[in-house]
């Protein structure tokens, strides 16, 4: 039973994730760390504290600074945190174990971070610098805690927010910003109507003009085509003319004016000596 005692007082199994800090007659840190798994160490003389060496989350709520014009501003987040498995005695030995001063030291640093980083941004830039401002408060963090072999994996900012009297003045500003929005667009709206009233009319107006122009054309058009057609008449009857003037003899001229003496017409007085029809030549023909 004795040897059963000693030999399980022997060994010490450390979980994974863990390392095991070993301690001398209860009190004293020794150097060595017992890594995961099966450990052997000195029955009744030696003991180990299993300290936790996985990524751990500490949240952080709207801790408060101000911004470039002196606004209020608060920060929420997440901070993923271990502590060094290499060094695990001396976090021990000088701090303890518990995640409890950590998470002390961690907010105390956060605040240091926050009241340091935040008046170099004003608010308007603050939101979209987030990631600068993430990268800050790791690389602050690293080197402020890296003496208590805290590790700093990642920070996590998932709200930046600002005192109520200043989201209620941006609101205002926002709807103020939206109604001249609103008649900026109304404004353009109307400009457009009247150019689509505008572009109608001068449509309409070059289309009279078009319609004028056309009509002018027709009109002068006609009127050269009368003009050449009472021109080509005139040319013809000339022609006709002459060749009328040029076919008549006296026997024809004779026979014409017979032709249209009147037919109740029984007796003629005459001149002595003169024909029944006149000579041509005592006629006055028109050539």
């Amino acid at each position: 039973m004795l040897v059963a005692i000693l030999l399980g007082g022997s060994m010490s199994t450390i979980p994974a994730g863990h390392r095991g800090v070993v301690l001398l007659w209860g009190g004293q840190v020794e150097q060595k760390i017992f890594n995961e798994g099966l450990n052997f160490k000195a029955p009744l003389a030696e003991s180990v504290i299993v300290v936790d060496v996985r990524v751990q989350a500490h949240e952080f709520t709207n801790i408060g600074a101000a911004s470039q014009e002196m606004q209020d501003v608060f920060l929420t987040g997440k901070v993923n945190w271990h502590f060094d498995p290499a060094y695990v005695n001396s976090v021990y030995q000088n701090i303890g174990a518990s995640s409890d001063f950590v998470n002390k030291v961690l907010d105390s640093a956060l605040q240091d971070f926050v009241k340091e980083v935040t008046p170099q941004y004003s608010i308007k830039v603050m939101l979209t610098k987030r990631p600068d401002i993430r990268q800050g408060a790791i690389a602050f963090l690293t080197s402020n805690l890296g003496r208590y072999h805290i590790i700093i994996d990642d920070i996590y900012l998932s709200n930046i927010d600002f005192s109520p009297e200043y989201k209620s003045a941006i609101e205002k500003q926002q709807v103020a910003e939206r109604q001249v929005n609103t008649e900026r667009n109304i404004l353009d709206q109307k400009k457009i109507q009247a150019e689509q009233v505008k572009i109608a009319a001068e449509g309409e107006a070059n289309a009279a003009i078009a319609s004028a122009e056309g009509a002018k054309q027709s009109v002068i058009l006609t009127a050269q085509g009368e003009a050449e057609s009472i021109k080509l008449r005139a040319t013809a009857q000339t022609e006709a003319n002459k060749l009328l003037s040029s076919s008549f003899t006296p026997e024809l001229l004779k026979w014409t004016l017979y032709n249209k003496l009147g037919d109740k017409i029984n007796v003629i007085i005459l001149p002595s000596g003169q024909e029944f029809i006149l000579s041509p030549d005592a006629l006055s023909i028109n050539k």
